[in-house]
This record gives C-alpha cells, structure tokens and sequence, in this order.
C-alpha cells in the first residue's frame, strides 16, 4: 500500500499510463496540413514572381513523388521511413491545395476590371442568398454622414457591360444596396448598377486586412447600389436544390423569429439562433467583446454543442433505442449545421458531434485529439484560408482545452478509492444533490478558467482586449443561453404549426434575450472588468500555442511538468520584453501620418518615450477612427498617450478621442480657446467630446499663440495661432497651428486652416519647415501657392486626399519643389529624425492599380 491507501501497483500502473504516448495520427497528419498551407501563404516572395503561377503543379508533382517515395518505402515493409514521405505529401498537398483557393482565378474574374477607387458598373449576376437587411447606425454627434439602412448579400457575376457591349465576368462579390431590396431570393437573376472597387490593403500597421478576408472566401470586389431600383430582378431561379431549399427555411426561420421574439432582440435571437449577425448595431456588440462572451452573438461550437447535449438528454430518457437516438441526433446537428451556414466553428462542432454520436455507437470513446484533428482536417479542406482566421482558431483553442480537462477529470475519476465512492453514495438524497451541485459549478468554473487562459494570448494579439469579467459571469450566461437556444428551437420548429406554442417559445425566448443583455451590460460596467493592451509579438503567440497544444496532446512523455511550468515561465518573460521595450525610450523622435481616410491624426513619439497626438478623427463612423488610431498605437506598443492636441471643432478632427480615452491613459487634452465656445445646439458634437473628457477624469487645458509645451527634453511644440480671442470666420480659420522642432527639424501642423486665419499666419515671419501637413486635407481653399512659399517644405503630407479635387494642389506643392505623399495611396506616412538627419517611409510602397491577383488561370 502507498500513502495513499492505494497498492503499490495500480498507483504505478496509473502513472505509467499517464506518462505514455497516445496514439494521436491524424493530430500529426493536421500540423503537416496546416504547416504546408503556411508555406504556400508565405513563400511567393522566396519563390519570385516569376515561378510563382507554376506553384500549384509543383505542389502536386513533389505530392506525387513523396507519395512514390512512401509506396516503395511501404513495399520494403521499413514502416517507420514509411511515415516521414506520408507526411510531405500531405503536406504539399495542401500547399496545393491552398493555392489553388487562394491564388487562381478565372481569367474572366470581374476583379481585373475594378480599382481601389470605386467606378460605375452595370453587371449581371445571380444572387446566392435572399438579401440580409443590416439596420442603419444610430445617429451620433460624432458621426458627420449620417448612415442608412441597407440590404447585403452575396452574388455570383455572369457579366458587364463595356460600354454598350457585354463582356464575360466571373467571380463572388459583395453587393451592398441603400434601402430595403425586396423579392430576391436565391438563384433569381438580376442586373445590377453600381459602384465596383475592390477592397483596399491594410493602409496602417496592426489594421485589420479586408481584402485578405473577402479574397479567404474569394470575394474579391464589392458593388455599391445607391437604392433598390439599381438592381432589376432579370428572371427568377428554377432550381429547387439544396441551396434553394436552404435558403427558404432560412429565410422562413427569420421571419418567424421577428415576428415572435419581437422587434427589440430580433437582432440578437437571428444572431444566437441562426447566426445573422446583421441585424445587430455596432454599438450592441461591442458590450459582448468587452465582457469575452462574443461568441454567443453567432452559431458557434456553443450552439451546436447546447443542441446535440440537449438531444442526448433528451433520448437518455428513453424515448428512442441507443443507437436510433444516435442516428437522430446525427442528423438534426447535420440540419442545423446546413440552416446556420456552415461556418468553421458550426462544421468543427457538427463533426465532432457526429463522431461522438458514431463511438457511442460502436461503444467506443467519444472526443479525444485525434477527433479535434479530424474536424481541423475537414475545415481546411473546405477552406484552407480558414487557419488564418481568428474565430476558427479561438474556436479549436477552446475545445482543445475542454478537451484536455475531460481526459484530466475521468483520470481523476478512474483513479477515484471505491471505498469513497461507496460512501458518497449512501448519503442522503439532499447532500448528494448539493455535492453534485457544487461539483457542477466547479467543473463549470474550471472549464471557463481553463479556456479564458488558453485564449487570452490569442484575445490580447487580436483584439487588444483582457476581459477579468469574462470569468465570474461565464456561467450566468450559459444558463440564459441554453434557455434562450432552446426556447428559440422550439418556436422555430414548433412556431408554424401551433402558433400558441410559438409565441409562448418567443415570450420565453425574448425575456432570457433580455437577461442576457442586463448581464452582459453589468459586466461591461464593472470598473475593473476589462481593461486595453498591446498585444504580443507573432513569433511569441505561434511558439506558445505550439508548445500548449504539445503538452496538451502529450501530457508527460513530452516533460516532467516541473520543467513543462518551467519553460511556460520562462517564456513568459521573452514575450514581455518586447512590448516593454517598444514603449521605452526611442532612437530619436518620429512623426507618422495615419491614414484615417478623410480626416487627421499625427502621432507625435518624442525621443524620451512620451506620445503626443494632433487630432484624432474621421469623417466616416467614430468606431472606425478610433479602431484605425488605436491599431496603430497598439502596434507601435504605446499604452500611455501623454496629450491629444485638437485643432479645432470639426467631428473629423475629434471624433476618435472619446474611444482613446477608453482604450489609453490620457494626460491632457489641449484646446483652443474657441473649441467649445460658438452658437451651437446643445448635445452636439463638442459637447459630447467635453463629456466624454470630463467621465474620463483627464484635464482640458486651453492654448492659443505663443504658448509653448515641452515633451521631454529633446521635443517643443510651439503653437502659432489661433490668438486668445480667435479670428473671425469658421472653426477651420482658428484651427491650431503647431510646429513641432526636434534635432534641428521641424514640422508644421495647420489642421483645416484656411482664410482669414490663413492670412494672420502668413503675416507672420516665413516658418521654413521640412514636413508640412496640408491645411484642410489639400484643399485649394488654403491657398497652397502661398504657404508652400510661405512654409517652403521638403516633404508635405495630404491627410486624405483622394480623388481628383487635389490633383492640381499636389502638383502647386510639387512645382515649389516638395515631395508629396497621400495617405490615401501611401497608408501610413512616417518620419524618423535622428541625429539631425530625416528619414521617410510609407507603410505602402507606391500607389499602385490592382491589375487582378496573381496566377490567372
């Protein structure tokens, strides 16, 4: 006997087991997959442009022969040699097989006919789905344009028109109409005008990359109707397919959803129950991202998972036989599946549900790393871009974990004395139900702690946000959640033939929607819920998750977990060092110009590490600026802004600061005298910045000419206007005029200043600069023949700036022998001074028309 009571033997036996290898094949056959779509995604610039389009049949030549080299190794019965040319061909299959989605079009793809820019077009095309309607934003001070409603789906084009011609077009693209666009329906064909673009790159380091996401599901254009009388309904669909049917009971089950749950959380219930997340608000979700419980708001694992546990329950009572039970639940998790689109996290959960359901059957074990393996293979099978995405990822992480902790908790159980449970059960009934209880919430609780640490990395690198809420509230909300899941099941199925039941469903519905909503509110308010971080490096991310998921799937025979603890530990520290480092002292200070679309932010980082910005703000929605700004700051591992100047009170220079000031420390805020001052309607835009400042507890200081503000030793900012009392005329004529000086270089801030603002700095001795942002975006109203001769820059940068309208005023500035950059073609314009010598760089290398992707087939 051990000191445990147990013998000797099965204490040994239990260790051994423990400490043993599992068989775990098609764990290794996914990380060769996923290794060779890597190496495809990564390798065109080793590769050259050139041999580039001929990738893909050299993929499949080096498959073919590893797979001759693993024949012949098989035929010599040398197994193990056997296994290495397996895996190669797996995966350079995949490199193939990732190519061919991610690089090889038609060569009639409508892509080649459209640019950055978006250009009138006439297309035919048949819609894919009955159009999603995506409800107008809420209508903000902050917001300058005023948004609608509009109707979204996806179509597959057959044609445009050239001229008056007809010129064959292929390829998904992403139709967007103002208003609501009735009577389409799947298959229907339709004629459409519009506005054709395709998705521009990233213009900012750390901002999220559209057209790599709409090129992941080979959507690489997109159309802009401005009204439903821009698309003409040419003939409708005689198909009666799976497609058809499909979308029928979808767009059945939605209807049905509205008109039961009600107007007030139809959004969320189409969202948790049928994975339409379009009815939702920009600011409904956000709440949900900051309280770590976003993935109730699609059809999720969760989802699925809540529905084949309940089906299971519900046939342990024993309504069916076992394995007809099975069978049912196989095939409605397969339906749902199809009615929630099937998305990775759906395809992942339905999987691994039916191969739960398949073991079950034969009497074996259900989910193990070899089952999450399988379903990882069919995803990257169906879209192998899908590895790179953040919610397949989270998705696979999460179970994973759960996974890791079943196998933890059954060897507990296996090595559980039988005296113990013996005694356990001759209890009374109601301290059995309270131990059952309290193990229930502990397992519960262990589970969400357990997929809350393997996620935070991934969370921090992608979102920027730690959610300490997320925890305590987890299984409130997955109460509410199966409550609202299942009511919401049992109005759709049950709704249209007993509408009394139906509507008690929707009721029951409906309320556990609203619970859910009170909670996650409470959540976000809490003041230490949540809280804004850099992220970590790649490298770092990528090494952890390798390590965690070999750990995971080895357990001991990998490590000793002494040394497993100690090696998390120490990796730890390496990835702290860089986020530390990046927000310590700087080489010199710099300059960048983020490209915000029309609108201005200069980020200002002074040689001592402090950070200053000149306006903060977009013309478009505030959530975009501040999402644009923040990305920015976050790449750069800024946590702590030290001041935000705004030069004066137009929303496209101040929109971002109210969402700063939830994401950074702010030290001050600097004015003019001016900026809230003026006859305007109470709650307008000023007022609701002045609000947001106070609720943040961070001062408003005022500045005008003369006034001079030191960042550190080595940076002064010296404001040239507006005087005390402003000049007459609009907010742009008393506009913040900042010059910037540090190691002998200067840099010249106007915001929108124009006349007769203008005038009162001209008449000023002539302010010889090496970088000029010009006044209001380029705008010929700011006289750029005279203050290019009055500022003589080396370098201007126009905030914006695209289209025609500023063409003449580059060429003004290029005439008076300065270089210009656009941040509408460049991204990001940057500007390193060190040593007295200046050095610019752009995230982009050059404008540059998009003449299709490579490898035209």
């Amino acid at each position: 006997m051990d000191a445990s009571g147990k013998p000797a033997e099965t204490a040994s036996t239990a260790e051994t087991l423990a400490a043993a290898p599992r068989y775990q094949p098609l764990v290794t056959v996914a990380f060769a997959v996923a290794a060779g779509i890597v190496i495809d995604r990564y390798s065109g610039e080793v590769i050259g442009q050139a041999l580039w389009p001929r990738a893909f049949a050299a993929w499949w030549c080096l498959a073919a022969g590893s797979l001759l080299g693993w024949w012949l190794a098989w035929r010599g019965r040398r197994d193990a040699l056997a296994m290495w040319p397996l895996l190669a061909a797996a995966t350079l299959a995949a490199a193939s097989w990732h190519h061919a989605r991610w690089n090889l079009f038609d060569r009639d793809e409508v892509a080649r006919y459209a640019n950055y820019d978006a250009a009138p077009a006439c297309v035919l095309a048949v819609a894919r789905e009955t159009p999603e309607r995506v409800p107008a934003p809420r209508a903000t001070p902050l917001r300058a344009i005023p948004g609608s409603e509009r109707s979204r789906l996806v179509v597959d084009l057959m044609g445009i028109r050239d001229g008056t011609a007809w010129q064959a077009a292929a390829g998904l693209c992403q139709l967007s109409v103002e208003g609501h666009l009735l009577g389409v329906h799947a298959g229907d064909r339709l004629r459409v005008f519009g506005q054709l673009a395709r998705p521009r790159p990233p213009l900012n380091p750390g901002e999220f990359d559209f057209a790599a996401h709409g090129r992941a599901d080979r959507q690489l254009t997109r159309l802009r109707s401005s009204a439903p009388e821009c698309v003409r309904i040419m003939g409708r669909s005689g198909d009666r397919g799976l497609s058809h049917v499909l979308d029928m009971l979808r767009r059945n089950a939605k209807q049905l959803v509205r008109s039961q749950v009600g107007p007030d959380q139809a959004g969320l219930a189409s969202a948790i129950l049928l994975g339409a997340r379009e009815g939702l608000q920009g600011d409904q979700t956000e709440p949900y991202v900051l309280t770590g419980t976003i993935h109730v708001l699609v059809v999720s694992g969760m989802n699925v998972a809540i529905l084949a546990a309940g089906l299971y329950a519900l046939m342990r009572v024993g309504w069916l036989p076992r394995r007809r039970a099975f069978a049912v639940i196989m095939g409605v998790v397969a339906a749902y599946a199809l009615l929630a689109e099937p998305q990775p996290p759906v395809v992942r959960a339905a999987v691994l549900a039916v191969l739960m359901c398949i073991a079950g059957w034969i009497g074996r074990r259900g989910v193990a790393f070899n089952s999450l393996a399988a379903s990882a293979l069919i995803v990257l099978a169906i879209n192998p871009a899908d590895l790179f995405r953040a919610g397949p990822q989270l998705s696979f992480l999460a179970v994973g974990a759960l996974i890791w902790i079943g196998d933890w908790s059954m060897r507990r159980k296996e090595d559980a004395d039988p005296l113990d449970q013996l005694i356990a059960a001759s209890r009374p009934w109601p301290v059995r139900w309270a131990k059952s209880a309290s193990t229930w919430v502990f397992w519960l609780m262990a589970c969400t702690i357990v997929v809350w640490i393997t996620a935070l990395p991934l969370v921090v690198y992608r979102f920027h946000v730690v959610s300490l809420v997320a925890v305590p509230i987890s299984p409130a909300v997955w109460i509410v959640v199966v409550l609202a899941m299942w009511s919401g099941f049992f109005m759709i199925v049950v709704g249209w033939l007993i509408p009394p039941v139906g509507a008690l469903c929707g009721a029951i519905c409906s309320l556990s929607l609203g619970w859910l909503e009170g909670l996650v509110a409470w959540g976000e308010s809490l003041p230490a819920g949540h809280f804004w971080a850099p992220g970590p490096v790649w490298w770092w991310v990528l090494g952890f998750y390798i390590g965690l998921l070999a750990a995971m799937i080895w357990g001991r025979a990998l490590a000793p977990p002494r040394w497993q603890l100690a090696t998390l530990c120490v990796w730890i520290l390496v990835g702290l060092a860089p986020p530390l480092s990046r927000n310590a002292a700087r080489d010199g200070f710099e300059c960048s110009f983020v490209a915000v679309g029309h609108g201005a932010c200069v980020v200002l980082e002074a040689p001592t590490g402090e950070t200053v910005l000149y306006d903060a703000g977009a013309l478009g929605a505030p959530e975009y600026a501040t999402q644009t700004i923040a990305s920015y700051l976050w790449h750069r591992g800024i946590r702590r802004i030290d001041g935000v100047v705004i030069s004066h009170a137009d929303v496209d220079h101040y929109n971002a600061v109210p969402g700063l000031l939830e994401r950074f420390r702010v030290g001050a805020v600097y004015v003019s005298p001016m900026m809230f001052e003026g006859i305007r309607r109470p709650g307008d835009g000023p007022d609701v910045l002045r609000e947001a400042i106070r609720t943040a507890g961070v001062p408003i200081r005022e500045i005008w000419s003369g006034d001079r503000l030191r960042v550190g030793p080595e940076l002064t900012l010296h404001v040239l206007h507006p005087p005390r009392r402003g000049v007459l005329g609009t907010d742009n004529a008393n506009s913040i005029t900042l010059a910037v000086e540090s190691g002998g270089r200067r840099v010249l801030l106007p915001g929108d200043l124009e006349s007769p603002g203008l005038e009162d700095v001209m008449a000023e001795l002539p302010y010889d600069c090496d970088v000029l942002l010009a006044p209001h975006h380029g705008s010929r109203r700011s006289d750029p023949p005279g203050f290019a001769a009055w500022s003589t820059p080396e370098w201007v940068v126009i905030s914006g700036g695209s289209g025609d309208e500023v063409r003449p005023v580059v060429q003004t500035y290029e005439e008076a022998g300065a270089s210009v950059a656009r941040t509408s073609d460049r991204g990001t314009v940057q500007f390193s001074i060190l040593a007295g010598e200046m050095k610019m760089a752009t995230w982009l290398a050059s404008p540059r028309r998009p003449a299709g992707p490579d490898g035209w087939k």
